[in-house]
């Protein structure tokens, strides 16, 4: 019988999991007043961990992703390039091995189609925070070494609030639906993060995320990650992110990092 270990690829700027500035550069951007803009960008990201195995798996992938800003509506699609090594296998972002088998898995591929958009609700009004209301459909074309071959939706709604000069705390609560295949069964889960962001200059935006979902399967622990970064607009036309990823117990990856490369119309 198959065992599970749950794990957080950096894939999807929109899983539940992945930490939450990489659902947008800068989150203070829910806050902006009307503007349009589209953000291309593409990057490395990079997980290790054992998830209860002898040895580590490790995951890199290369994101492409678009993103469309039009005053209080956003939507953005990302499809990733996944190389997975070791004992486990990527199933929908979970990483699944058996721990009777001694043969490694070295494989690699497109990843799934995730499709994400939300709309702000409410901007910032004295003591009262800015919300968004937002879903994400993960459209499955990886291959059955990568994906789970199924559709996974989720939905959260995200707040954020001004406290100071510059800093920003924000957050979300969501739930998640997770298609199963025929060999697995995943289950559906409560997701959240809370964060805080600081902007030094106009430019630079830096701070921490912690990322929370119920378990995706019975009998694992739920997992917990923590996630700083680092966001540079060099200019009116380019940015740069990078961020750093550790998990808090055995049910997340040990480590992670990643970088994102934007380009702005």
């Amino acid at each position: 019988m198959l065992k599970y270990r749950l794990m957080a690829v950096p894939l999807l700027a929109l899983a539940s999991a992945t930490p939450a500035f990489a659902q947008s550069s800068d989150p203070s951007e829910a806050a902006k007043i009307d503007t349009t803009e589209f953000e291309l960008s593409t990057g490395a990201d990079y997980s290790v961990g054992s998830y209860g195995a002898a040895s580590d798996t490790t995951v890199w992938s290369i994101p492409v992703e678009a993103k469309l800003r039009s005053g209080n509506f956003r939507i953005s699609a990302s499809l990733p390039y996944v190389s997975i090594k070791g004992p486990g296998r990527v199933v929908g972002g979970v990483v699944v091995f058996d721990p009777s088998s001694t043969t490694p898995v070295n494989s690699s591929g497109i990843g799934d189609l995730s499709v994400s958009s939300g709309y702000l609700l409410t901007r910032e009004s004295g003591a009262l925070p800015a919300f968004e209301l937002g879903g994400t459909v993960k459209i499955p074309t990886a291959s059955a070494q990568i994906g789970t071959g199924e559709v996974d939706y989720s939905v959260q709604m995200s707040a954020f609030k001004t406290v100071a000069p510059g800093t920003m705390l924000f957050g979300s609560v969501g739930y998640s639906w997770l298609g199963s295949p025929a060999a697995y069964q995943l289950n559906n889960g409560i997701t959240a993060t809370a964060g805080v962001n600081y902007k030094p200059s106009p430019r630079t935006d830096m701070g921490a995320s912690f990322s929370y979902r119920e378990p995706v399967a019975t009998g694992l622990q739920s997992q917990a990650v923590i996630a700083p970064y680092l966001t540079q607009r060099v200019s009116d036309r380019f940015g740069i992110t990078l961020y750093g990823m550790a998990g808090l117990n055995e049910a997340s990856p040990r480590l992670g990092a990643g970088v994102r490369l934007s380009l702005f119309n």
